[in-house]
């Protein structure tokens, strides 16, 4: 599964001097692409992509390395934000097992 987002802004102000101005996270305003914090386009804002693989849960303390094999996180369903699409479909395991790899894309 796959979870994209934007983070900080990196635009440059003339009225600051050319710098940042520190806006951290892109929200979304209700059916605009405009950040609801600094107003600047949501292309202004680093691209954040986090992909969850292997399940890292151990489920037999007995054995070293007992994983399941589960390779990627697939969401149990329902719609995001719920307790259910926090559950992987494949080995029945919360996220939080998983390994996210996360990769920050630069502003063009």
């Amino acid at each position: 599964m796959k979870e994209e987002y934007y983070a900080e802004c990196c635009k440059p102000h003339l009225h600051m001097e050319w710098k940042s101005d520190g806006c951290q996270e892109f929200m979304w305003e209700s059916s605009s692409l405009e950040c609801k914090i600094c107003g600047c386009h949501r292309n202004f804002h680093r691209k954040v992509v986090v992909l969850y693989t292997k399940c890292h849960k151990v489920h037999d303390f007995k054995v070293q390395n007992s994983v399941d094999g589960c390779q990627e996180f697939i969401p149990y369903g329902g719609k995001q934000g719920s307790p259910t699409a926090l559950t992987c479909a494949v080995c029945g395991c919360h996220k939080g097992f998983h390994r996210n790899e996360v990769t920050i894309k630069p502003v063009k």
